[in-house]
């Protein structure tokens, strides 16, 4: 349906196009005969009235009063010889004006009377005009000497003509495919919202019934005193901060659209931020004790957003906890903080669009976890409105590398001053 929709207006507009040419070439020649027949015309007149003054006592047989007995009847060589004559007089005294047209004159028969040296074999196009009893009822022929300045402008016209159609049809196809992109992307990201809507509309609906469920335990006396009723208070607390989490990844998508998030940007150095403890990283909780932070070689002073960092972590971590199994590796080295873990990996054909809005993985292990489709939306959105940036690679082994690369404190001086 779609290329049906970019075809037949391109089809259209073809056909257009070469009406339009066939168009311009009939005016074209139209209007090279009609200079012709003009032309033709006014000589047509001289030469009559030329050959009327001749009539009489000179050339008694040109008067009007004794025409031929027979409409038949042909010319004879003498009468033929006078209009050739009377010809050749009024095209010498016109040569200057006439230089780049030929004549030829025939009588009624067709038989030439008359033409000039450069009366081409076959013209492309003549005008003609009658001559009358004067001189002798016959026709007279006009035509290009030279022809090849018609045959290069027809050829020009052609040529303009068949580009301005391509040029036409070039521009109709491009802005079909343009619009068929636009619509299937706008209908893509309009599934994705819908999506995104369900997922957290679920991820909301969870923690909350988890809460409501366990405090309607505890208000009803129906949990002990003791270890349980502790394990009851931890969960709630502990979906909380689930629920908390995601507010917070909302609220924070709703300010990165608008570009309304600010930055607390300071210099630090990044090993000794990174060397703190987990809890203080909001990485522990959320990896449930399985990330390892490690600090490879000698750190760097980084310019950036303590508060921002932690939540890209928090988000990267999240991510791996659910789609990973076994130990979350956090190497800081230089400027860089890698997030590794040993996963399903990405496909390759995705490795970008996991960067979008709203955009799931679509197997059955996203659909399992669930999951909002922003944490890495959000993540490199922040990374990159500090400077920096989020990547992803595939790790050695099997599994995922996501790697925060944050602006060095040199590179922002240099920014600043420059």
């Amino acid at each position: 349906m779609f290329l049906l929709a970019i075809l037949l207006p391109a089809v259209i507009v073809a056909a257009g196009g070469v009406r339009l040419l066939v168009y311009m070439w009939e005016s074209m020649w139209a209007e090279e005969r009609r200079e012709l027949e003009v032309r033709a015309y006014f000589i047509a007149g001289e030469i009559e009235d030329r050959a009327r003054d001749m009539e009489g006592d000179h050339h008694p047989h040109l008067h009007e009063g004794h025409p031929p007995r027979h409409p038949d009847e042909r010319l004879t060589a003498e009468k033929r010889m006078v209009i050739a004559a009377v010809c050749e007089d009024v095209l010498k005294e016109r040569s200057g004006l006439e230089g780049d047209v030929s004549f030829e004159v025939t009588d009624k028969h067709g038989e030439r009377i008359f033409a000039t040296s450069g009366w081409p074999d076959s013209p492309s196009v003549v005008g003609e005009s009658h001559l009358g009893p004067p001189a002798g009822n016959g026709t007279l022929r006009v035509a290009r000497v030279d022809g090849s300045a018609m045959r290069n402008r027809a050829v020009a016209i052609a040529a303009s003509g068949a580009v301005i159609v391509l040029l036409l049809v070039a521009a109709l196809v491009s802005g079909g495919v343009l619009l068929v992109r636009t619509l299937r992307r706008e209908r893509r990201e309009s599934r994705m919202k819908t999506d995104f809507i369900d997922n957290v509309s679920h991820e909301l609906n969870t923690p909350l019934a988890g809460i409501r469920l366990t405090a309607e335990l505890l208000a009803e006396g129906r949990i002990p005193n003791g270890e349980r009723r502790q394990g009851a208070l931890k969960s709630i607390l502990t979906e909380s901060d689930r629920l908390s989490r995601m507010v917070s990844e909302l609220l924070d998508f709703s300010r990165l659209e608008k570009g309304t998030r600010r930055y607390s940007i300071e210099t630090f150095d990044l090993a000794e931020f990174a060397s703190g403890p987990a809890e203080a990283q909001g990485v522990d909780s959320i990896s449930r004790g399985r990330a390892h932070i490690a600090v490879k070689g000698k750190g760097a002073l980084v310019s950036a957003d303590k508060d921002a960092i932690r939540q890209i972590g928090i988000n990267l971590v999240g991510n791996a906890v659910k789609y990973s199994e076994g130990a979350i590796d956090i190497e800081v080295e230089g400027n860089e903080i890698r997030f590794m873990d040993r996963g399903r990996g990405i496909p390759p054909e995705c490795t970008e669009r996991i960067f979008e809005r709203f955009y799931r993985v679509d197997d059955s292990l996203t659909r399992r976890e669930g999951g909002s489709g922003l944490g890495l939306p959000i993540a490199r959105a922040l990374a990159r409105g500090m400077g920096g940036d989020v990547t992803y690679s595939p790790r050695l082994g099997g599994g995922s590398v996501f790697t925060l690369t944050l602006a060095s404190a040199e590179k922002r001086k240099e920014g600043t001053e420059s």
